[in-house]
């Protein structure tokens, strides 16, 4: 995910904005993005695959960002908005840690891998709350649902 989404409120979320989270307590405001221990880069992304057992994330909770849909660039930076279909909420996987989160990422499905090669981790409505209680990343959203203007 190359880094900006759009709420469920339909306004662009940039890095460092403020978003809403929803976490097993409650919903709330969250910046997006870390600071990396690396240097002055901001870290918007954790990737699926290392999450649980990297240093920067481990200690993270699991939180859900409500979206209309993100962005990718393409290698000739056009810019393209991927939303659901039937025009409903996408539940992106995500971690946080007192006032931040980063989303989860994870490989991209055959079919948006010709525009970037990384997607989020999307949730069921069914598997929304086992994430929230478990930080289990097994069922993912049938990634087949998209509109891509």
């Amino acid at each position: 995910m190359c880094g900006r989404f759009m709420n469920s409120e339909g306004r662009e979320i940039s890095p460092s904005d403020l978003a809403e989270v929803q976490t097993i307590q409650s919903t709330m405001d969250k910046i997006w993005g870390i600071n990396s221990s690396y240097g002055a880069k901001l870290i918007i992304n954790a990737r699926s695959e290392t999450v649980k057992e990297l240093p920067t994330f481990r200690y993270m909770k699991p939180c859900i960002i409500p979206a209309r849909g993100y962005f990718e660039w393409d290698k000739n930076k056009t810019k393209y908005l991927f939303t659901r279909r039937d025009n409903a909420i996408i539940l992106l996987a995500g971690v946080y840690y007192d006032d931040r989160f980063v989303i989860i990422t994870k490989d991209a499905e055959p079919q948006l891998a010709v525009i970037h090669h990384r997607m989020p981790v999307m949730l069921t409505n069914d598997h929304a709350l086992d994430w929230l209680k478990n930080k289990n990343l097994h069922d993912i959203e049938s990634n087949c649902i998209y509109n891509i203007a």
